[in-house]
């Protein structure tokens, strides 16, 4: 045999095999082999899927997608992502009963709270599943998408699941089960972040571009995350106690602002759960106009006017002549010219006055009481010293 019918029929054995293989594996179907996989392997259960649809949702969609009465788990993926798995009450039931009696009774599902230990006998099942899901996939698509989750905690409903996850758009499998050999029927529903298969990730233990540390070494920076402000009396706020309660104008927890130690807002986050702990997921850095403008500060309402008093006169600054109080009234307001050479003749005056002159006629300005002398009266805490 020549070696051009060898290499001929190398490609066509290579062909053979390919055509028996079949088209490639969907996500779908990775799950559903996963699923059966990991149920027998972890804990003993048959779970077959007799239905399975899968779509694609923006995150405000995510509650209609979803539903109240099951066990909400929040899944923790590489690279900082999030993911949803929502298990429904007959599955459950049947992880609980196959993991503590050894079998399932097939009856109906009683109504209870789900507790923590239902979701730590779920997460040997959660765990294997997604991990056998992603080897199973062929398309890079479906790989990106499957790989890198696993158990991270329970959350108490369907509100709070949705607020965890942060990713713009979702794939939602729905998975319908078959649970015992037909014992009972049960749905599971796995919410994963869409991700192009050509996004940046990160390799193996190396940034895509030198980090900071490489610069500047190890620093530290205090952040403070706002969820909202409101402005309350100072007598409230004196009566204040531990454990009193505040309430959010401001509902939302997307629209959290980072203000560092110096009272700069420096970022916007939406505030979550990250492996069962309070975390912020960073949203916008805050354009470098705004970087000069206090978050706290807010403009300071106008005092208002004591009835039956006049407005107190203004400051004089460092090194400018002290004038008389003018008239706020129904008058024309002076030239410049002429509130100048006015000036100049209180100065003319003030200079040729003693001391004791002067400073009684600036006390009576100030509205300082005057004692017999002529001298301002000492003040409160004030002692006046003289001869002895």
């Amino acid at each position: 045999m020549t070696t051009g019918s060898q290499s001929v029929l190398k490609r066509k054995l290579a062909a053979a095999r390919q055509g028996e293989r079949g088209p490639a594996r969907s996500a779908l179907r990775a799950l559903r082999l996963a699923l059966a996989r990991a149920a027998a392997s972890e804990t003993g259960l048959s779970l077959a899927v007799i239905g399975a649809t899968q779509s694609r949702r923006a995150r405000d969609d995510l509650a209609g997608a979803l539903s109240g009465d099951h066990l909400h788990l929040l899944l923790d993926g590489s690279d900082g992502r999030l993911g949803g798995l929502c298990l429904d009450r007959a599955c459950v039931t049947a992880l609980v009963q196959q993991q503590t009696t050894g079998q399932v009774d097939g009856g109906d599902a009683a109504a209870r709270r789900f507790t923590a230990a239902d979701a730590a006998l779920a997460a040997p099942l959660v765990d294997a599943m997604l991990a056998r899901a992603a080897d199973l996939a062929d398309s890079a698509a479906d790989r990106t998408c499957l790989a890198g989750y696993r158990f991270g905690a329970r959350v108490e409903d369907m509100r709070a699941l949705v607020l965890a996850l942060d990713a713009d758009r979702f794939r939602v499998f729905d998975l319908t089960v078959e649970i015992a050999a037909g014992m009972a029927q049960g749905r599971l529903c796995l919410v994963l972040p869409d991700i192009a298969p050509d996004a940046p990730v990160e390799e193996a233990g190396r940034p895509l571009r030198p980090g900071l540390e490489q610069s500047f070494g190890a620093l530290r920076a205090e952040l403070t995350a706002v969820v909202g402000r409101l402005r309350v009396p100072l007598s409230t706020l004196s009566r204040m106690q531990p454990g009193d309660i505040l309430p959010l104008t401001r509902g939302r927890l997307d629209l959290t602002d980072l203000v560092a130690i110096n009272g700069q807002r420096v970022a916007t986050g939406r505030l979550g759960q990250s492996g069962g702990a309070r975390a912020v997921r960073l949203a916008d850095a805050v354009v470098p106009e705004t970087l000069g403008e206090t978050a706290l500060a807010r403009p300071r309402p106008a005092a208002p006017e004591r009835q039956g008093e006049p407005p107190e006169p203004a400051a004089a600054k460092p090194g400018t002549a002290l004038t008389a109080p003018r008239q706020t009234g129904g008058a024309e307001p002076k030239p410049a010219s002429s509130e100048a050479a006015e000036a100049e003749d209180y100065e003319r005056h003030l200079s040729s006055l003693s001391a004791e002159q002067a400073a009684a006629e600036i006390s009576q300005l100030a509205g300082l009481p005057l004692d017999d002398t002529g001298a301002p009266e000492p003040q409160e805490g004030e002692t006046r010293g003289g001869p002895v």
